[in-house]
């Protein structure tokens, strides 16, 4: 029996141009499907395409969703096809907000797609910077590359780097953005550690990220200086699902933190760990798109460029704490009525404006003031979509602040987080020691680790190289929880 079909045709428009976007179609028979002239993406059931297509569906009910990026309205249709008959739909894509007007630029900083598509690919996102990891552990992308000699690629407006590192092993993964040349990994599982592969990224002047900070070497990685970011909206947040494990990692305690939300919520808490200690270590924002179930930019990072975008200029502002990480709303914190870097000096015990802002296309669910590591104040978002409160914070001695903004969602976590701001008055934080002992006995741990099971190695001396670095972060924590050293920025 033949296949009933019917044929559809789509144009998508902004300002009566065609638009490149994202687009998920469920036919009836419920099959992936992809025309020609677009790109697929299987593993998330879209794919992209430049403003039109045309395609053959069979008969019955069709559902099509179209995206792009953060900054517009999401536009869904559905219609009954018939056999041999012939829909044609056009489509206006909308912003709902503009934040390039406004002086902030998007990111993803964990991008595993070809080369070959990322201009369209950032098109359809409203991306305006992606590093692409090209070399990751000893598969090497990068030699077959088709850009010439060439470490940025930039066309209107947007940029993507060509040459980027992931380091992925029993310590979890770290990455190494925008290299001259990629570091030879002849590694095993557990050797070299990878603090190594991060102090060659380091000399080439690479920016380094601890790409979640649930993996095993995470805080030896801080504690050796060679953390630049922090992945703390990461690829485990999918658009269409959580992860809601530590996969390879430090697992959690799920009695504490249970549920797709206690995985965020483990997640930010290690995170404070290292802020409690005053390391300054800025957030960062990927998806792994191209290995999970994500559309390229759906986690990413806006970063505040005050005189424009450049690809230089976005990575020095992500460095300098101008920034915050989001899978959903827009967030913007300020202190006395400015965009504040990551260290705001008071010159005497006084007091702040803390200005927040949360701005959503879906429904806010709450949006939290953190101190220290914990919630100062909870807002009520009352579902709407829009949120706004001023309140003054008196600071007697010197702490850290930051805000997140949650959505409503039954199926994932989507939230916006703020950089942290470190206020002082007088002098750095004093380091937490609970946090620092925290931080001591999980690389006591690792240790302990490498001496019951010294066959993770092929010889007794990388066994007592690993050891010795694993030490040396052990120390470093030591002295924080005496109270040495207190307000110690990230070593270098």
């Amino acid at each position: 029996m033949a296949t009933r079909e019917g044929t559809l045709k789509v144009e998508i428009l902004e300002h009566g141009r065609p638009a490149a976007a994202r687009v998920h179609l469920l036919a009836s028979d419920a099959g992936y499907r992809c025309p020609a002239g677009c790109v697929p993406y299987e593993k998330d059931r879209h794919f992209t395409t430049a403003g039109s297509f045309v395609l053959s569906l069979p008969a019955g009910k069709t559902h099509i969703m179209i995206e792009k990026g953060k900054e517009y309205k999401q536009i869904t249709d559905s219609f009954e096809m018939r056999d041999g008959e012939l829909i044609a739909r056009k489509y206006d894509l909308n912003r709902w907000i503009d934040m390039a007007s406004l002086g902030w630029y998007s990111g993803d900083t964990h991008v595993h797609r070809p080369l070959g598509d990322m201009r369209h690919l950032m098109e359809a996102e409203d991306l305006h910077a992606a590093p692409v990891i090209t070399v990751w552990n000893e598969r090497d992308h990068w030699q077959s590359r088709p850009l010439g000699k060439r470490r940025v690629v930039s066309t209107g407006g947007r940029a993507y780097g060509i040459l980027s590192q992931e380091d992925e092993r029993g310590g979890g993964a770290i990455m190494g953005f925008d290299l001259i040349r990629p570091v030879k990994m002849k590694a095993t599982r557990w050797y070299p550690p990878q603090v190594a592969y991060g102090r060659r990224w380091r000399r080439q002047g690479a920016v380094v990220e601890q790409e979640k900070p649930f993996w095993l070497e995470a805080p030896v990685n801080v504690a050796l200086g060679v953390v630049d970011a922090i992945g703390v909206v990461n690829n485990h947040l999918q658009r269409a699902e959580v992860m809601e494990n530590e996969a390879w990692g430090r697992p959690r305690d799920k009695g504490r933190y249970p549920g797709k939300q206690g995985f965020v919520y483990n997640v930010l808490d290690l995170y404070y760990r290292y802020l409690n200690l005053g390391i300054k270590i800025p957030i960062s924002a990927g998806s792994a798109s191209g290995v999970l179930r994500n559309p390229l930019g759906y986690n990413r990072l806006y970063v505040r460029l005050e005189e424009g975008f450049s690809y230089k200029g976005w990575f020095e502002g992500m460095k300098g704490g101008r920034a915050f990480a989001t899978n959903g709303p827009m967030l913007f914190l300020q202190i006395d009525g400015k965009t504040p870097s990551l260290t705001e000096t008071l010159a005497k015990p006084s007091s702040v404006e803390i200005g927040i802002r949360a701005l959503s296309s879906a429904r806010l669910s709450f949006v939290d003031l953190v101190r220290n590591g914990r919630v100062y104040r909870r807002f009520d978002c009352g579902r709407r979509s829009e949120f706004a409160a001023k309140l003054r914070l008196k600071l007697g001695t010197s702490c850290w602040i930051a805000a997140r903004a949650f959505e409503e969602n039954e199926v994932t976590v989507r939230f916006a987080h703020s950089n942290p701001v470190f206020v002082e008055v007088g002098g750095p934080i004093i380091p937490s020691r609970r946090d620092a002992l925290y931080y001591m006995e999980w690389c006591e741990e690792l240790l302990e680790a490498l001496r019951d099971d010294p066959g993770k190695f092929r010889s007794e001396g990388q066994r007592e190289r690993v050891g010795r670095l694993y030490k040396r972060a052990i120390s470093f924590y030591g002295k924080l929880a005496r109270g040495a050293g207190g307000g110690l920025t990230n070593l270098k």
